[in-house]
């Protein structure tokens, strides 16, 4: 699940957030979100929760009739698009993916 997330979207995305401070900002700021959401706030969530909680969201998201879009405009992209990547930069920190 991951896997699949970090190549559709992460890995693109979290370049381009490298590049872009207010991006890289809210990126950060949904990363301590999903940090609180799954746990203390403070320790990294497992690739396991982390997994979990992106298959939920994804479905949650697709059931108000959501979809990802493609490309994905970095600069305007939504806030699902934005916590999907902040998923992405919990699991690739310090992580092999």
């Amino acid at each position: 699940m991951l896997r699949d997330l970090m190549t559709v979207l992460g890995t693109g995305g979290l370049a381009i957030a490298a590049l872009l401070p207010g991006l890289l900002a809210a990126v950060d700021q949904h990363a301590a979100e999903v940090r609180d959401a799954l746990g203390d706030g403070r320790a990294a969530p497992s690739t396991v929760a982390l997994a979990g909680y992106a298959e939920g969201f994804i479905h949650a998201a697709e059931e108000t009739g959501w979809d990802l879009p493609e490309p994905i405009d970095w600069v305007h992209a939504d806030w699902r698009a934005l916590r999907l990547l902040a998923v992405c930069a919990l699991a690739a920190d310090g992580r092999e993916l």
